[in-house]
């Protein structure tokens, strides 16, 4: 039986190996560090009588960003990350697709969810993140092979801002939150 988690939502206690759900793909475990980071960009706001120091700053920017190693690679889950990609049935063609808006026509629902100690992923929101416009980019190698090495593909997840819903995504139950 898995032990009960450490903490009474997604961030709290020990984090671990997540599962990341694309796209409504599944795309499997993380391996090793997940991350998740807020982004900002701030300006300094200076007046030369006020000296070098600036008077204010004032957040320009703001946006998250997921980083992930996949561990259960296949093609159809790659189909998922890679523009270009073409998947049917076992074979795929590495093609292209440029000059296209990835906020328009590759940004999708991202879900994080907190795996127990036997692999499961929770059933409970409460051990959820969701972002409603997520980006993937590759990072990296799409395959290694080797005696001794384990596949895997980092995949960053640039999160943009849902004008419709004014969040870029939400923890725990939607609608305690008014989503």
């Amino acid at each position: 039986m898995a032990n009960a988690p450490i903490g009474n939502n997604f961030i709290e206690g020990v984090l671990g190996v997540v599962l990341l759900n694309f796209h409504n793909v599944d795309l499997g475990k993380t391996i090793g560090e997940a991350t998740i980071e807020f982004i900002e960009d701030i300006k300094d706001i200076n007046f030369a009588q006020d000296g070098t120091q600036p008077s204010d700053k004032i957040p320009t920017g703001q946006a998250y960003q997921i980083t992930a190693k996949l561990g259960q690679i296949t093609w159809a889950r790659l189909d998922k990350v890679l523009r270009g990609l073409t998947v049917v049935g076992n074979s795929a063609k590495l093609g292209r697709d440029i000059y296209r808006s990835g906020r328009d026509n590759f940004s999708y629902q991202l879900v994080l969810t907190r795996v127990d100690s036997d692999g499961n992923a929770y059933a409970n929101d409460l051990y959820k993140l969701t972002f409603y416009k997520a980006f993937p980019m590759v990072n990296g190698p799409i395959g290694s092979f080797g005696p001794d090495t384990q596949r895997e593909v980092e995949v960053m997840f640039y999160c943009f801002y849902d004008e419709d819903k004014k969040a870029f995504g939400y923890s725990g139950i939607a609608s305690s939150l008014g989503l």
